[in-house]
């Protein structure tokens, strides 16, 4: 029975819209808009590869892979096992390891994809891998840690044990590196003593000795043990019978030749008596003693008899 001449309209009216979406689309797709493939599973990869390779294709990937032809009979007759990261052997690697050429190009082309082997197991989702070669290789799959999946329990007990670690590390270095302290009073230069000689006195440990050495460069050196008492919190009383101070051997300040800061810095000068020097030597010219400092605001009998030692004219 033949269509009516409506129908046959109605037909050729479908057909014609049908025809203009999909051309709509094809262009769209072609020539208007290219887009990226969508990433490939590891099965499509291989099989890609697998594909290209009965093909005749003659490319090579970078890592030198060899090419279908070779017998992978042969290379799995010569298989070898020795420990290896999935994410990170070459080519050579695995088929040393026994893998045919056309499964190594899958792995390969997978991690170049960014594919990653976050477990042995995964090592089981490689296209062709038989549960022989899985078996005969899973006891040499080493994950590195930065391809690893960690579930909360394996990292408390991670942090745990490097914690732990970490403590022993530390207690064994303090006590390769702890001096052995004086078994009998003995007489220490306070001026050219380093912080490993003054930590072997007994009552003084790491943060003193430092303490003892960073008021020494301050002063330029220590005229007196009694200045230990001038450090917070030392028990000066106590450790100054380990101590002796060389005569001569502190550094002094040219008030006629130091500038501002270097004379600023010194613990009994400070900035304002600094610059009442530097005021005095702009309107008198050079000093000639410590007499005329006695002139100067700020300059006490008591800052006097401090500085006395430091200074030079």
């Amino acid at each position: 029975m033949g269509l009516r001449r409506s129908d046959r309209r109605a037909l050729l009216l479908l057909f014609t819209v049908f025809l203009a979406v999909w051309g709509g689309v094809l262009l769209d797709r072609w020539l208007l808009r290219p887009r990226p493939a969508p990433l490939q599973t590891l099965n499509e990869v291989a099989m890609e590869t697998l594909a290209e390779q009965r093909m005749g294709d003659s490319g090579r990937l970078s890592e030198n892979v060899p090419s279908s032809s070779d017998d992978d009979e042969k290379v799995l007759s010569q298989a070898e096992t020795f420990a290896f990261d999935p994410n990170t052997a070459d080519s050579s690697a695995l088929i040393r390891l026994g893998l045919p050429s056309w499964q190594v190009k899958g792995i390969l082309k997978y991690r170049a994809m960014g594919g990653r082997y976050h477990r042995a197991e995964d090592f089981k989702r490689v296209p062709g891998m038989t549960p022989e070669v899985y078996e005969r290789l899973a006891p040499f799959i080493t994950i590195g840690r930065a391809f690893r999946y960690y579930d909360k329990s394996e990292l408390d007990a991670d942090n745990t044990q490097s914690k732990e670690d970490e403590h022993q590390l530390r207690d064994s270095l303090a006590s390769l590196h702890r001096p052995e302290k004086f078994k009998e009073l003995t007489a220490v230069d306070l001026n050219a003593a380093d912080t490993t000689l003054l930590k072997r006195i007994p009552g003084i440990a790491s943060y003193r000795a430092r303490q003892i050495v960073r008021y020494r460069e301050k002063l330029g050196g220590y005229v007196s043990t009694e200045q230990l008492s001038e450090i917070e919190r030392l028990p000066a009383a106590e450790l100054s019978q380990w101590f002796f101070v060389t005569p001569n051997s502190h550094r002094r300040i040219n008030v006629n030749t130091a500038t501002l800061a270097e004379m600023g810095r010194h613990p009994y000068m400070g900035f304002a008596r600094a610059h009442a020097i530097e005021a005095h030597r702009k309107a008198f010219g050079r000093i000639k003693s410590i007499e005329e400092l006695r002139l100067l605001p700020d300059f006490t009998d008591s800052a006097i008899a401090r500085l006395q030692p430091y200074l030079t004219y």
